[in-house]
């Protein structure tokens, strides 16, 4: 589901993909699911790295990292519509 909501969030073009890494579930956050991607080129290079977190489909959210590890974009997204 993370993937996918990155997919449509994310801006990023088609010449790279999302690959899933596997991280250490953050034990601040335990309440959010998390996950990690790499971002690869269509060369086999990684460009960048993600990191995103949902603690329930209305509250997600991303922070985009480029191959160095500097923050891109961050982004949190809380759905008003929920009640």
């Amino acid at each position: 589901m993370i993937q996918e909501f990155l997919k449509s969030t994310l801006p990023l073009d088609s010449s790279v993909t999302l690959k899933r890494s596997e991280i250490v579930p953050d034990s601040e956050i335990a309440v959010a699911r998390s996950e990690a991607f790499e971002i690869v080129s269509d060369a086999g290079e990684t460009v960048g790295f993600v990191k995103a977190w949902e603690e329930d489909p209305s509250f997600r959210g991303y922070v985009h990292f480029d191959s160095d590890g500097n923050v891109v974009d961050w982004k949190v997204f809380k759905d008003r519509l929920q009640s």
